[in-house]
């Protein structure tokens, strides 16, 4: 895959975490209390994959303990460090040459457990694992009533892309 295609797929990412935090915010907590708090912290999960995934590849430490944190975010803090990481992301990958997508990074799991993996490997990683939690979240929001985004790739390249 090329350089370009990861920064729009990143691009893409940001738009679809933005828009499913903005649809989370529409969520009237009083009235679905347990699943606002469900759909934040599926969010912060995404999240705090991305920064440990990030860290792994810059092999630095990540201060992580667990796959999510005790204290649960608000949608609005979310999407603006949601756009930073993602952004972080897009800067590192413009800096990459070709050959050091296939480096294998050595890290250890939150959990404790030796890993590697090949750095596109690790960017695919963040980029599907997001989209299978925002799937969930999306069936939240609808089960509160709320208006789940759209956010496939095709409204995307249609309709958003810059």
């Amino acid at each position: 895959m090329d350089k370009q295609t990861l920064i729009k797929l990143l691009a893409y990412k940001r738009w679809a975490d933005t828009a499913t935090l903005e649809a989370i915010k529409r969520i009237e907590p009083a009235s679905s209390a347990k699943e606002h708090h469900l759909m934040l912290r599926l969010m912060n999960h995404i999240y705090v994959v991305d920064r440990i995934f990030r860290a792994n590849m810059a092999g630095r430490p990540h201060g992580y303990q667990a796959l999510n944190t005790p204290e649960t975010p608000t949608a609005e803090a979310l999407i603006t460090a949601f756009r930073e990481s993602t952004d972080e992301y897009i800067a590192f990958i413009t800096t990459l040459s070709e050959d050091e997508f296939g480096k294998v990074i050595r890290f250890t799991f939150v959990d404790g457990g030796e890993g590697e993996m090949r750095l596109m490997d690790m960017v695919n990683h963040i980029l599907f694992h997001g989209t299978y939690h925002r799937g969930a979240v999306g069936w939240l929001i609808q089960s509160c009533g709320g208006v789940a985004p759209k956010d496939v790739l095709t409204v995307f390249l249609r309709d958003y892309q810059s």
